[in-house]
């Protein structure tokens, strides 16, 4: 297994790896910033992007194809905000194929692919920044408070190995808004659009209005006796 990054040193390779970023398109995956998300490499071209990451930086983005007949392509187009991180942990198979858990550090713009004589595509790619109101973190702490609000009621219907009481303790303690809403994203959100609506959303105001409006529709149809996959 990989050995973990300390933040600072996760954002800091990031960093680096934008003039030549390495990209893992797939479909109906969106990786949120702060959050872990399990990937299972199986194709040759990736299990070389994966070992290459793992000698180097261990640095890769993953963009969201536009469509799922993309997966067939060589070259298929993907949405050009994405996911990256860095493999935090990893377990190699003896035929090859990788397990690997990416956690997330920030939001991507890919802006050019580059040429590249790897299996993989390769892109130069800027960081995208929060952008906070302007009142400042303060101007949206009722509606942090709110999110904080809808986790507990989430642990409250949901059954304890869902893990949703640990998620709603994590997210009592955070006092970045930013934080809050992607780690719920990536833990109630489930609808791929919406994810990447969340992944795509800068202005953190409007990030956490998101999130509430998603998962309030969750609470609501776990009050009403419905199954959902949160």
């Amino acid at each position: 297994m990989g050995e973990s990054y300390e933040d600072a040193d996760r954002l800091q390779a990031v960093r680096r790896a934008l003039s030549a970023l390495k990209v893992f398109p797939l479909h109906g995956v969106a990786v949120l910033p702060g959050t872990p998300t399990p990937l299972h490499v199986f194709e040759p071209r990736y299990r070389a992007l994966v070992r290459d990451a793992l000698r180097g930086d261990r640095v890769l983005a993953v963009p969201h194809l536009i469509n799922a007949e993309g997966l067939r392509e060589l070259h298929p187009p993907v949405l050009p905000v994405a996911g990256v991180g860095v493999i935090e942990r990893h377990e190699q198979h003896r035929d090859g194929r990788y397990d690997i858990v990416l956690r997330g550090v920030a939001r991507v713009r890919l802006a050019e692919e580059l040429p590249s004589d790897a299996a993989y595509r390769v892109f130069r790619a800027e960081l995208l920044e929060d952008r906070w109101p302007a009142g400042g973190r303060a101007e949206i702490e009722p509606e942090l408070e709110s999110l904080r609000q809808l986790a507990y009621e989430l642990a409250t219907r949901l059954p304890p190995q869902s893990g949703a009481a640990e998620l709603a303790e994590a997210v009592a303690r955070l006092e970045d808004a930013s934080a809050a809403a992607d780690l719920v994203a990536a833990a109630a959100v489930s609808e791929p659009q919406a994810r990447q609506a969340v992944l795509e959303e800068l202005d953190v105001g409007r990030r956490l209005s998101r999130v509430i409006s998603e998962v309030a529709s969750v609470v609501l149809l776990l009050s009403r006796g419905r199954n959902v996959q949160a």
